[in-house]
C-alpha cells in the first residue's frame, strides 16, 4: 500500500512538471508573437488567448503523444542493472516439457540507494500551496470586510435609474448593487453572486457616470472576477514557477485594455476622448486602496494608462482578413495546446483485458504451470501427473507454502536425499514401501533429465495403483471425471495414432487443460498446426499452452501481429515469455507509437 502510494505521489509530481513546462512554453510561444498581433488583433481576442494557456497550466488533457508527455515519459524507461539470468534447461519429461520466463536475481546495494525525494516534494508543493491559497483568500474576504465598513448605499434616484439603464443596455440580468465609499478614489466593481458598484465620494457628471456604469457592467457581463480567480489557482498550484506570475501580469492587463475596447464599440467613437479624459481624472487623483484579487476597479496604476489611452485611439472595426487571421493564429495555438501536452499516468488495464489476464493465468495453473511473485525472484511451481512403476503419481515441485501435512526424506538413485511431502490426499502412502519406492524413482527420473524447473521441494498429491487396471477404461475414466494429471500420466501409453486422434477430440471438446497436460508429446510440426490453428480460431487458452514451446523468434512473430492489430489481451499473454531486453524494446516502441495501454501491461510485468 505505501508503494502504491508512492507510485500516485511520483505520477502526480510528473504531471504537475508536465504541465508547469508544458504552460510555460505556451506561454512564451503567444508572448514572442506579441509584435505580430499586439496593434492588428483585438484586445478582446488579447485577454481571452490566455485562457488556453490557464488551462494547459491545470488541466492535464493530453493526446497519446505530445512534446512535453513524451520528454516526461522516458524518465520511466528505468535500466535494471546487476541482474543476473538463469537459463532454463529445456528437456522433454515424461509428461511436460517447461519452458517457462527465466528466474531473475537482482541485486542491489541498500547502502547505495538514492533517498526517496517524492514524499518531500509532494508535502513541500501541497503544503505551500495550501497556504498560499488560503493566504489570498483571506485577502479576498479582508478587503470585502473593509469596504463593507465604508460602504454607503446610494438611494439617490437619478443615479439608479441611470444604472438601470445601462443594466438594460447591456442585457444585465442580475441585480447590481450601488454604494458609495471614501475609502476609495476610483470605482470598482466587487462580489461574485452579488456583484456591487462602489463609487467614490465625489461630484460626478451624468455622462461620467454613465461611462463607469458601462465599464463596470461589462466586467460583470463578462465575469471577470471568476477569470481572475482562475489564474490565481494557476498561480497557487504552480507556485515555484516564476512564469505563472507573468501569465497573471498579462491578464490583468490585458483585462482593461479589453473593456476599454468593448465600452468604445457600445458609446461610438466620439467618446473615445471623453472616456480616455474619465480615466485620466481618476488617475490623478490617487488611490488609496487596490487590491484586484477581490474587485476589478476602472483604473489600477498610472502605468497602464499611456497604454490603454493608446488602445483606445486606435479602437476600430477589424476588416475580413484581419478576422480571419486571427481564426488561424487562434488554430494554430489550440494545436500547439495539445501539442505540447502533458506526462499522463500509465492508467489500468481495461476490465476485457484484465479478465482475459487473469483467465491466461488459471489456464496455466489448471496445466500444472503457476508463477508466484517474489520480492528478488520469480519462483514457477510445476506439477503433473507421471506413469511409473505401475503407479500414477501426480506430483508437484517448487511450492513455497506451508500447507502440507506429512514429509519424509527419500534417498534417490544417486545416493542424494531430498526431503518430500504429502498432502492430505496422498499422506496415506508415505508408510507404503512400494509407492515410496516408485516416487523415489520417479524423482530420480525427473532430476537426472534436468527438469526445468530443477525439482526443489517436491510434494505428492495423488497415488493410485495401475497395475491390474484396463489402461483405456481408466483413461476414459479420468477424462470423463476431469482428471487431467491422471489422463495425462496414462496418455504416454498411447500409440502416436491414439495420441493424434485424443489431440482432435479434446481440441473439438475444447478441454483446453486436458490439451495443456499432453502438449509435451508433440513434435514441432504438429504443435506449429496447433497453435496457428488455435490462434485464427481465437481460442486464447490453446494457443496461450503452446507458449512453453514456442522459439523466441516464433513468439516474436505473433507479438508483432498482436501489437499492428491493437489486440492488447492476446500480446499480453506473451509479455512473460519474453527476455527483459525484449520487453524493454517493446516498452520503448509503445512509447514512440504512443499506445500507451502497451506500455502500461508491459511496464507492470517488467517492473
Amino acid at each position: 500500500m505505501t508503494q502504491d502510494i508512492g507510485e500516485k505521489m511520483n505520477a502526480f509530481i510528473k504531471t504537475l512538471l508536465s504541465l508547469s513546462v508544458s504552460g510555460t512554453l505556451l506561454l512564451l510561444l503567444i508572448r514572442g508573437s506579441k509584435p505580430f498581433y499586439k496593434n492588428r488583433f483585438s484586445q478582446h481576442w488579447q485577454y481571452y488567448i490566455w485562457i488556453i494557456v490557464v488551462l494547459r497550466f491545470l488541466l492535464p488533457i493530453t493526446p497519446d503523444t505530445t512534446i512535453v508527455g513524451s520528454l516526461f515519459e522516458k524518465f520511466n524507461e528505468t535500466e535494471i542493472t546487476d541482474e543476473k539470468q538463469v537459463t532454463p534447461n529445456m528437456a522433454d519429461t515424461a509428461g511436460i516439457n517447461c519452458n517457462e520466463p527465466v528466474r531473475t536475481q537482482t541485486n542491489t546495494d541498500p547502502g547505495t540507494d538514492a533517498p526517496d525525494i517524492i514524499p518531500y516534494l509532494f508535502f513541500t508543493w501541497s503544503t505551500l500551496a495550501f497556504v498560499l491559497f488560503i493566504r489570498k483568500i483571506t485577502i479576498y474576504q479582508c478587503f470585502i470586510q473593509h469596504m463593507k465598513a465604508g460602504n454607503n448605499e446610494v438611494s439617490d434616484i437619478k443615479l439608479l435609474n441611470l444604472l438601470s439603464d445601462c443594466e438594460e443596455k447591456l442585457k444585465i440580468r442580475a441585480k447590481v448593487g450601488l454604494y458609495q465609499n471614501a475609502l476609495i478614489h476610483s470605482p470598482m466593481m466587487t462580489g461574485f453572486i452579488h456583484p456591487d458598484i462602489i463609487l467614490p465620494v465625489r461630484e460626478l457628471e451624468e455622462k461620467e457616470l454613465s461611462y463607469i456604469f458601462t465599464h463596470e457592467l461589462i466586467h460583470c457581463k463578462r465575469k471577470d472576477m471568476y477569470y481572475k480567480w482562475l489564474i490565481q489557482t494557476a498561480a497557487c498550484v504552480h507556485w515555484f514557477n516564476p512564469f505563472v506570475y507573468l501569465l497573471e501580469k498579462e491578464v490583468n492587463r490585458t483585462c482593461e485594455l479589453s473593456c476599454d475596447e468593448t465600452v468604445v464599440s457600445i458609446l461610438g467613437d466620439k467618446a473615445k476622448r471623453e472616456y480616455g479624459d474619465m480615466l485620466i481624472s481618476f488617475v490623478t487623483t490617487g488611490q488609496q486602496y487596490k487590491n484586484t484579487l477581490a474587485s476589478v476597479t476602472l483604473t489600477e496604476s498610472a502605468e497602464q494608462l499611456k497604454e490603454r489611452l493608446g488602445a483606445i485611439m486606435r479602437t476600430n472595426r477589424k476588416s475580413k482578413s484581419v478576422k480571419m487571421i486571427t481564426a488561424l493564429f487562434t488554430f494554430t495555438l489550440c494545436i500547439c495546446f495539445a501539442a505540447a501536452g502533458a506526462y499522463a499516468a500509465p492508467g489500468q488495464i481495461q476490465e476485457k483485458e484484465m479478465q482475459e489476464q487473469e483467465q491466461s493465468e488459471q489456464r496455466m495453473e489448471e496445466s500444472g504451470i503457476s508463477v508466484s511473485d517474489d520480492e528478488n525472484y520469480r519462483s514457477i511451481y510445476t506439477q503433473h501427473g507421471y506413469f511409473y512403476d505401475s503407479y500414477i503419481i501426480e506430483i508437484g515441485w517448487n511450492v513455497y507454502g506451508d500447507a502440507y501435512f506429512a514429509q519424509t526424506e527419500f534417498v534417490l538413485e544417486d545416493g542424494s536425499a531430498m526431503k518430500v511431502y504429502f498432502t492430505d490426499t496422498s499422506k496415506d502412502h508415505i508408510a507404503d514401501q512400494r509407492v515410496i519406492a516408485a516416487a523415489s524413482g520417479l524423482i530420480s527420473y525427473l532430476k537426472n533429465i534436468n527438469t526445468y524447473p530443477a525439482i526443489e521441494t517436491p510434494v505428492i498429491t495423488k497415488v493410485v495403483y495401475a497395475g491390474d487396471k484396463d489402461m483405456t477404461a481408466l483413461r476414459e475414466e479420468f477424462y470423463q471425471d476431469g482428471d487431467v494429471y491422471g489422463f495425462a500420466a496414462l496418455f504416454s501409453l498411447l500409440s502416436t495414432t491414439e495420441q493424434i486422434e485424443w489431440y482432435q477430440k479434446i481440441y473439438e471438446a475444447d478441454q483446453s487443460a486436458f490439451f495443456s497436460a499432453v502438449i509435451g508429446y508433440m513434435d514441432n510440426d504438429l504443435i506449429s498446426v496447433y497453435a496457428d490453428k488455435a490462434d485464427q480460431d481465437g481460442k486464447t487458452n490453446f494457443f496461450s499452452a503452446f507458449l512453453n514451446y514456442m522459439q523466441p523468434d516464433t513468439i516474436e512473430q505473433y507479438a508483432e501481429k498482436y501489437y499492428a492489430a491493437d489486440d492488447v489481451a492476446r500480446f499480453t499473454i506473451l509479455i512473460p515469455y519474453m527476455t527483459e531486453k525484449e520487453q524493454q524494446d517493446w516498452i520503448r516502441k509503445a512509447h514512440n507509437d504512443g499506445k500507451k495501454i502497451f506500455s502500461a501491461v508491459l511496464s507492470e510485468n517488467l517492473f
